[in-house]
Parts: structure tokens; sequence; C-alpha cells
């Protein structure tokens, strides 16, 4: 619960940081290619619109936590990775 709390925190702070929403962008982008999937199944398997991941990926929007922690059990990644870009 209190990691859960302080990724939601971490993904606040990201929404006010136009740098950190990019490099969080990059990271999903790059993780989804080498996945070799799509912005649809990515969407169809979290149960959110493909607009959704589309804007992720993009930068211009950032997901809830629970959906980071679905997407990095999705594309086999660690969550803080995908999230902070640490270890």
């Amino acid at each position: 619960m209190n990691r859960r709390l302080n990724l939601d925190a971490h993904l606040l702070g990201i929404l006010k940081h136009n740098g950190s929403r990019r490099a969080f962008a990059a990271r999903l982008d790059m993780t989804i290619k080498r996945a070799k999937v799509t912005s649809g199944r990515v969407a169809r398997s979290l149960g959110v619109p493909e607009r959704e991941v589309t804007l992720w990926r993009a930068g211009v929007t950032v997901p809830k936590s629970t959906d980071c922690a679905r997407l990095s059990e999705l594309l086999d990644v660690d969550v803080v990775w995908l999230c902070a870009g640490q270890a």
C-alpha cells in the first residue's frame, strides 16, 4: 500500500514537469516497441481506450498507478523503472 501511495505521488509530480512526462513516455514507448505489441493490445489488456495509451506514449498524460503496475506486468519491466527511470 505504501509503495502505491509513493507511486501515486511520483506520478502527480510527473504531470507537473514536462521533461519528466517526456522521459516516462520515452520509456513506455521503447518498452512497448521492444515487446512488439500495439497500443491497441495494451489498451485491451488494461481495459482502457486505445487513445489513452496513445496519449501516455506521447507524454500528454500519464497513467494511474494501478495502470502503471499493470503495464509493468504486461511489458515485463520493473514498475519503478517504468515510472521513475530508477532500478
